[in-house]
C-alpha cells in the first residue's frame, strides 16, 4: 500500500464519529465507583439495546435464572456491578461500529474470545502477587475489551479485513496483526489504543489494548497487561483447539512462555490449573453469553 493510501486510511480512523451522548453517559456511569443499582439502571435505560442485552444475559443459563429476571434493576443484582459495568461499557463502545460488511469476521466468536479471556483474567486476578499492585476490578474489563481495535478496523476497512482474515486462515502461524500490518500498515492493537484515547477510556485499558500481545512488556500497568495477554492467548488456544481437533487443549503449564508469565505474575502452577478448572466447564454458558452480546 502506498504512503498516500496509508495516510488516507489513518485519516479515516481519526474521523470515526465521537460517542453519542447517551452512550457517553452510560460509560461515565459505569466508571463511577460509587454508583448504585438504581442510578446505573437509570443511565442504562437510555439505551434500549444495551438494556435488552443485559436482561438477556441475566436470564442465561450461566446465571441460572431462566426467564425470571424482568427488570433492569434485577438484572444488575443478578449480574453484579463489576460485570454490568464491563458488559455495558463493551456494548456501548461496540455499538458505534458496523461489522456486517466483512463476512469472515464472526462477531459471536469475537465476543466468545473476549468473554473467555475476561473470565480467566478474573479467575486468576486474585492469585497475582499482592506486591504487584494489580487492580483486580480492571481484570474483567481488560479481558473484555483487549481486542477492541479489531471492531474499528472491520468497520472502517471491511474489504481489507476480509483479505487479512483469508490470509490468516491460510497462514495461522503468522498472527493476524502481521497480516494486518502487511495489508494496512496498522494493526488492531494500535487502532484500539488510538481510538480508546480519543474516546477517553482509562489509561490502563489503552495500555492493555496496545501491549497485551507482548509478553515482554514491563512498563506502566504491566501486571494487568501481562495477565490480559496471557489469558487472551490461552482463550485463543482453547477455542482453536476445539475448532481444529474437537478437543480443549487447555493450559500447558510446562511450556516456557507459560512458565515465564506465571512466574512474572507470581502465580503458582496449581492456582493457574485451578482457575482453568473453574472456567472451562462453563464454556457452554459462555457461548450463550457471547450469542446474547452479539445479538
Amino acid at each position: 500500500m502506498e504512503n498516500e493510501q496509508i495516510r488516507r486510511h489513518i485519516q479515516q480512523l481519526k474521523e470515526l464519529p465521537t460517542l453519542a451522548p447517551d452512550l457517553r453517559r452510560i460509560i461515565e456511569a459505569c466508571e463511577d465507583p460509587e454508583i448504585g443499582f438504581q442510578e446505573l439502571a437509570k443511565a442504562l435505560y437510555n439505551s434500549p439495546t444495551i438494556s435488552a442485552r443485559l436482561l438477556g444475559l441475566s436470564n442465561s443459563a450461566f446465571f441460572g435464572q431462566s426467564g425470571r429476571v424482568l427488570t433492569l434493576e434485577h438484572a444488575i443484582a443478578v449480574l453484579g456491578l463489576p460485570m454490568v459495568r464491563a458488559v455495558a461499557t463493551g456494548l456501548a463502545l461496540s455499538g458505534a461500529f458496523r461489522v456486517g460488511r466483512c463476512p469472515r469476521f464472526k462477531l459471536q466468536r469475537y465476543w466468545l474470545t473476549s468473554i473467555l479471556t475476561a473470565a480467566m483474567a478474573e479467575a486468576l486476578s486474585g492469585q497475582v502477587g499482592p506486591r504487584l499492585g494489580l487492580n483486580r476490578e480492571s481484570a474483567y474489563l481488560g479481558g473484555l475489551l483487549h481486542n477492541f481495535g479489531l471492531l474499528a478496523l472491520v468497520h472502517l476497512f471491511p474489504d481489507e479485513l476480509e483479505l487479512a482474515f483469508a490470509a490468516y486462515a491460510e497462514a495461522p502461524e503468522q498472527r493476524l496483526a502481521g497480516h494486518l500490518q502487511r495489508i494496512l500498515e496498522i494493526d488492531h492493537y494500535q487502532a484500539g489504543a488510538w481510538l480508546g484515547g480519543k474516546w477517553h477510556l482509562p489509561r490502563e485499558l489503552l495500555l492493555v489494548m496496545a501491549h497485551h500481545h507482548d509478553p515482554a512488556y514491563r512498563e506502566a500497568q504491566w501486571p494487568l497487561v501481562l495477565l490480559t495477554g496471557f489469558c487472551a492467548r490461552w482463550a485463543a488456544d482453547c477455542l482453536n483447539g476445539i475448532e481444529r481437533d474437537g478437543v480443549i487443549t487447555g493450559l500447558d503449564t510446562g511450556a516456557e512462555d507459560v512458565i515465564r508469565s506465571l512466574r512474572a505474575l507470581e502465580i503458582d502452577q496449581p492456582a493457574a490449573e485451578a482457575a482453568q478448572r473453574q472456567v472451562l466447564p462453563r464454556l457452554p454458558e459462555l457461548r450463550e453469553m457471547a450469542a446474547t452480546l452479539a445479538g
